[in-house]
């Protein structure tokens, strides 16, 4: 037991970042730029594929019936590629998830596809990102921000932020990406914090899938109304950060 639990800690430890050359700021601005382009034409792309292959919301069930398994997996890749995109709202793929495969079964693909993505993520954070902020700004700066240099305060942040719905959670995963979290702990706490958005979500695509429109509208405007208002105090949350970075520098 007492190794298991040994195991378990190291796990969830921080790992030291490596020191990393980084770029001239000409070629971080190229390279962010080649970034920049190449996702919205896969972007572009795949929105035009699903508008090609999938012309009204009864041929998305009858593919999924026709392909149950293949469309799971398709459907856990889609909702992984949005969160390494990060601008694409993710709102939107839980619920055309759950209008495929009802509101709990959608909720698990969701769930297994953003865990996937943020993965990948962190790492092209780490592969890459790192190089490219550092180019773009003096280390002294990262470095000060709270959620990098105070583990505690990191830890904590990162799981309320992705429990308040209508935070940018696809954005923090890269800022994530460059702090010491390890990838096994980071996923730990932003899974149980998505949990209860990704559920209201698919389970409202899920009653549009089932013709229950009135159960549908229902949830989505207590979604609303909790995204509002969770992006309200997201907001609060950061203003007041950066309004207490700059007395402690005063």
């Amino acid at each position: 037991m007492g190794k298991r639990r040994e195991r378990v800690k190291h796990l969830l430890e921080d790992k030291p970042i490596a020191e990393v050359k980084v770029y001239t700021k000409r070629r971080a601005a190229v390279i962010l730029s080649i970034i920049s382009i190449t996702l919205c034409i896969l972007t572009v792309l795949g929105v035009i594929f699903l508008k090609a292959r999938f012309s009204d919301t009864d041929a998305i069930r009858e593919w999924v019936s026709e392909n149950y398994w293949i469309g799971m997996l398709f459907m856990t890749l889609v909702c992984a590629f949005q969160v390494v995109i990060a601008f694409i709202p993710g709102e939107l793929v839980e619920i055309a998830v759950g209008y495929a495969y009802g509101g709990w079964v959608g909720a698990a693909i969701c769930i297994v596809g953003a865990s996937l993505g943020s993965m990948v993520a962190i790492l092209l954070a780490r592969r890459f990102g790192l190089r490219l902020v550092r180019s773009l700004y003096p280390s002294e700066k990262i470095e000060s921000l709270p959620i990098i240099n105070n583990p505690r305060k990191r830890n904590i942040t990162t799981f309320f932020l992705f429990l308040i719905p209508g935070t940018p959670k696809d954005l923090l995963t890269y800022v994530i990406g460059m702090t010491s979290m390890s990838i096994p702990l980071y996923l730990l706490l932003t899974t149980a914090a998505r949990v209860p958005s990704i559920i209201m979500s698919t389970l409202g695509g899920g009653a549009l899938g089932d013709n229950k429109l009135i159960h549908a509208v229902v949830i989505f405007i207590i979604a609303a109304a909790v995204s509002g208002s969770g992006y309200l105090l997201y907001l609060w949350i950061k203003k007041r950060g950066i309004k207490k970075s700059k007395e402690e520098n005063k």
